[in-house]
C-alpha cells in the first residue's frame, strides 16, 4: 500500500481525532517527511485535513469530499471500486463509462461530483446537482445469460437499500422495478444498460448507473420535487464517501448471489423489500393504464397482478404507481 494510502487509511480509521506525525511515521514505518508529503497530496484531493502543532493531524469529522482516495481508505470488496475514478463533472457516468472505459476490469466503477446530462429509465433525466447527491456507474462483465439481465437492477435496487440502512439509519422500500423510496418519495434512481456482442448476442458488458439524493435541492423542476426525496428529509446524510464505500460493498454481495446461481436468496430480499404487494396499483404500458391488484412477484423478477375480471397478469415491463 502506497505511503498516502496508509496514511488515509489510519486518518480514517481515527475520524474526527488528532493523530500525530511521529506516531503515523512509526506506524507505517516511514519518514515523517514522508507522512508529510502524503498529507499534502490528500490535500491537493480535496480531504480536509488539519493539523496542530504538538497534537498532530485530523480528518475532520463532517468533511464530505469525494475523491478516490477516500473511498478506497474505507472499502471492503474484493472486485468492486478496486478501481475507480472520480471526476468534478460530465454528462453522465453511464454515457461516458460507456463510450471511454469498457475495457477496464469487473467492477471498474466511475463516479461524478455533478451530471449535466443524468439519465433514468424510460429517456427521463435525472437532476444531478454537485453536492447533493451520490452518482456512480459500475462496469460488470457478467458470466450469466442476457436472460438474467434483470435480476443485476434487482440486486441494485437491494444494494442501495442495504448501503442506506448501514450508513444513514433507515430501511427504505422499493417500489417495483427499481425506485428505492422512503414514505413516497423516490430517492433513488438506478438505469441498467447492457452492451451485447453482436455476433453472439451475449452479454459483453453491463452498465449500472445509481444515483442516490443525498440531499434536496431548490432548483428541482416543479415535476421533480412532487416525487423526489432525499436522504437529508429523513435524517443526517451519510458521507458521500462512506456511502460510495458501503455501496460497493452490499452491491458485490448481492451480485455475488448471481453468480453463484442464489438468485432466489436475492429475490426473497427484494420481495420483503416491495411496498407494493397486496395493494392496488395503477399499471400502465404501452398500450395504456388500467387498475389491478398486487399479488406477488414470480421467480424471474416478474411482477404479478390481478385485474378486476379476476385474471393475473405478469409484468415483464411497465410502470405501476401507488397512492400512497
Amino acid at each position: 500500500m502506497a505511503v498516502k494510502d496508509a496514511v488515509l487509511q489510519a486518518l480514517e480509521n481515527a475520524r474526527g481525532a488528532r493523530i500525530s506525525g511521529g506516531a503515523l511515521a512509526a506506524s507505517l514505518g516511514v519518514s515523517r517527511a514522508a507522512v508529510w508529503k502524503a498529507i499534502d497530496a490528500l490535500r491537493a484531493e480535496g480531504l480536509s485535513i488539519d493539523a496542530v502543532p504538538g497534537e498532530g493531524y485530523r480528518l475532520a469529522s463532517d468533511d464530505d469530499s469525494l475523491t478516490a482516495a477516500g473511498i478506497s481508505a474505507l472499502l471492503t470488496t474484493r472486485a468492486f471500486g478496486r478501481e475507480l475514478l472520480v471526476v468534478p463533472s460530465l454528462s453522465s457516468t453511464n454515457t461516458v463509462l460507456k463510450q471511454d472505459y469498457l475495457d477496464k476490469p469487473h467492477g471498474f466503477a466511475l463516479l461524478a461530483e455533478a451530471q449535466t446530462g443524468g439519465r433514468g429509465r424510460l429517456g427521463r433525466s435525472f437532476a444531478s446537482p454537485a453536492g447533493t447527491g451520490l452518482y456512480i456507474s459500475l462496469l460488470l462483465h457478467p458470466s450469466f445469460a442476457l436472460s438474467q439481465l434483470q435480476f443485476v437492477t434487482i440486486a441494485a435496487a437491494v444494494a442501495v437499500c442495504e448501503a442506506i440502512e448501514q450508513t444513514a439509519g433507515f430501511s427504505p422500500q422499493i417500489k417495483w422495478v427499481n425506485d428505492v423510496l422512503r414514505d413516497g418519495k423516490k430517492l433513488c434512481g438506478i438505469l441498467t444498460e447492457a452492451i451485447i456482442e453482436g455476433e453472439t448476442g451475449a452479454v459483453g458488458a453491463a452498465v449500472v448507473g445509481i444515483g442516490i439524493n443525498l440531499r434536496g435541492n431548490p432548483e428541482w423542476p416543479d415535476e421533480v420535487r412532487k416525487v423526489a426525496g432525499a436522504l437529508s428529509d429523513f435524517g443526517t446524510p451519510p458521507r458521500r464517501a462512506a456511502l460510495a464505500a458501503a455501496l460497493l460493498k452490499t452491491f458485490e454481495d448481492a451480485y455475488a448471489l448471481l453468480e453463484q446461481g442464489r438468485a432466489d436468496m436475492l429475490l426473497e430480499a427484494y420481495r420483503s423489500r416491495l411496498c407494493c404487494i397486496g395493494r392496488p396499483v395503477t399499471v400502465t404500458g404501452p398500450t395504456g393504464s388500467y387498475q389491478a391488484q398486487c399479488t406477488g412477484l414470480d421467480k424471474s423478477g416478474h411482477l404479478l397482478v390481478q385485474t378486476g375480471d379476476g385474471q393475473t397478469r405478469t409484468l415483464s415491463s411497465g410502470e405501476i404507481s401507488i397512492r400512497f
